[in-house]
């Protein structure tokens, strides 16, 4: 397809997009279309197939629906239908996009005023999103935020979108490089790329948008940079086989740092190996290991309570924890209750809610050898016996009672723990995660909440407490949410739109006599 056939498209698709309000008739046309295609299509390899002669949307889907890939007499074919099916995905997450849109948009997903960033009409709807759609939060946020965004400051880019022109990957590029941009920059640089975004990959257009920014609107590097710096996090996401992925977005200088950091650990290694004569470990696997003993030493220092030091030899800061129930509405005070401050982003530390820990649990006949049933690790998920009882072995112990009928958390020795934080630890070893639909925010680093309220009458114990990420205890709060405790331990979410979710209460040991989930 040659650059003036492309742009063409591209203008007629603005024109005709539909409309919320046609899609009526489009499911009619859909059916009709389904049930009364031409017969030149029948066999599903008796024409050329010409994708660029229908419009994208229910034409397009009745077209392809009608081709059996592996009937086409000619690999040409073939090609063109996958190009067809790609160009309709397009148009459905444009459409998906639009969908989410609106609902953010909605007076009822809009929380009341907390002074919190993170508490938003996005960050809410994305709950009701993950909770209907079967998402986690994150991922539901990572759909409506750039959803919002791109109707709101790029309804060209979305129109090319809706016409199948440019795919997610392209959107995407538009919208990093964009979205940071001054209204006018903004609007010169995509009106400048979109005639061209349909010929190019995602890279090559990411290249021609920077191009461009520094052609027609030089912005001072300080200020793009520390608008990049903001969107910095650390992610952990289980594999298979026992492993997980660490993905992370830091300031190019941590980054360098910590790439040096692991390639001297590395070398020290090879030179360690070599002199055990053991088996040599690739570079790969050096970098990885000594970036997992960084983490360990962490865990250590703070368990000991007492300054340590990293795996690399620099000192490791120690942090006094505090004990309290968390609750940003005021309805509960706080016992014992210190706070430190540090400015986000700074490497200053803060005092911890609880101490640093990593839970392990693993059924008894496992531990001593009589099974090989599975061990759980908190945050992860199903580990080998074999894992577990290693990581039993070398860690600190604490003693998890579960119900054998249920495999429900019943009762939780200690060993270190003060009584004062006995309710919080019970709480939450047996939530494991936040409560809200879709959220797997690890409970330790969460926030207590009264399930009833305790200015309503809410007692302070188990049956009545539950764990909530700061977030989502606060669109629990400001958000128009409900909820109720069954008691099985199901969490029953209501949310603002009227949806009803439910979030049962994890098994953490194994249930006598039950069939594999």
């Amino acid at each position: 397809m040659g650059p003036g056939k492309i742009i063409c498209m591209f203008e007629e698709a603005e024109l005709s997009a539909p409309s919320p309000g046609d899609a009526p008739a489009m499911d009619a046309e859909l059916r009709a279309l389904l049930n009364g295609v031409a017969a030149s299509y029948a066999d599903g390899s008796a024409a050329v197939l010409d994708i660029d002669a229908v419009a994208v949307g229910p034409e397009l889907a009745a077209l392809l629906a009608r081709r059996d890939p592996a009937a086409a007499g000619d690999v040409f074919d073939v090609v063109e239908q996958v190009a067809g099916w790609v160009r309709q995905v397009a148009w459905a997450e444009a459409g998906r996009a639009r969908a989410l849109a609106a609902l953010a948009a909605r007076a009822e997903l809009r929380p009341a005023e907390t002074g919190y960033r993170s508490v938003n009409p996005v960050t809410n709807a994305a709950v009701v999103v993950a909770g209907r759609c079967q998402l986690t939060a994150k991922q539901a946020e990572g759909l409506v935020g750039p959803a919002v965004q791109l109707l709101r400051d790029f309804p060209d880019t979305w129109a090319a979108w809706w016409a199948g022109l440019i795919d997610w990957r392209r959107v995407r590029a538009i919208l990093d490089e964009l979205g940071g941009q001054d209204p006018d920059v903004r609007r010169r640089v995509e009106a400048a790329v979109l005639p061209r975004a349909p010929q190019l990959d995602s890279v090559a257009l990411r290249k021609l948008i920077r191009q461009l920014l520094h052609e027609l609107a030089p912005v001072s590097a300080a200020q793009r940079h520390q608008v990049a710096r903001d969107s910095r996090y650390v992610m952990v996401t289980p594999a298979s086989d026992g492993m997980a992925h660490l993905e992370a977005r830091l300031p190019a200088e941590d980054a360098a740092a910590l790439n040096t950091a692991l390639n001297a650990a590395a070398a020290d290694l090879k030179r360690a190996d070599a002199a055990a004569g053991g088996p040599v470990r690739s570079k790969d696997q050096r970098r990885a290991d000594a970036l997992a003993e960084l983490g360990w030493a962490a865990l250590t220092a703070c368990a000991d309570g007492a300054t340590g030091t990293t795996a690399f030899g620099h000192p490791a800061a120690t942090t006094p924890d505090h004990t309290g129930l968390a609750d940003p509405t005021g309805h509960a005070a706080a016992a014992d209750s210190t706070t430190g401050s540090a400015a986000p982003g700074t490497r200053a530390s803060k005092r911890r809610a609880r101490p640093v820990s990593v839970h392990v649990t693993i059924p008894f006949g496992s531990l001593v050898g009589l099974t090989d049933e599975p061990g759980e690790l908190d945050g992860y998920g199903p580990i080998t016996a074999q894992v577990a009882r290693t990581l039993a072995e070398e860690g600190v112990w604490t003693w998890l009672k579960t119900d054998p009928g249920t495999g429900h958390l019943l009762d939780m020795g200690r060993t270190r723990y003060r009584p004062s934080k006995a309710l919080a630890d019970f709480i939450t070893a047996r939530d494991r995660t936040c409560r809200m639909p879709g959220c797997h925010r690890a409970a330790r680093g969460g926030h207590i909440d009264h399930v009833k309220p305790f200015h309503q009458g809410g007692t302070t114990c188990a049956a009545n407490c539950h764990t909530l990420c700061e977030t989502h205890h606060l669109l629990k709060h400001h958000g128009r949410w409900r909820v109720t405790r069954l008691p099985d331990g199901t969490t029953r979410w209501i949310s603002p739109t009227g949806h009803t979710f439910t979030r049962p209460l994890e098994r953490i040991g194994p249930v006598s006599g039950a069939d594999p989930p």
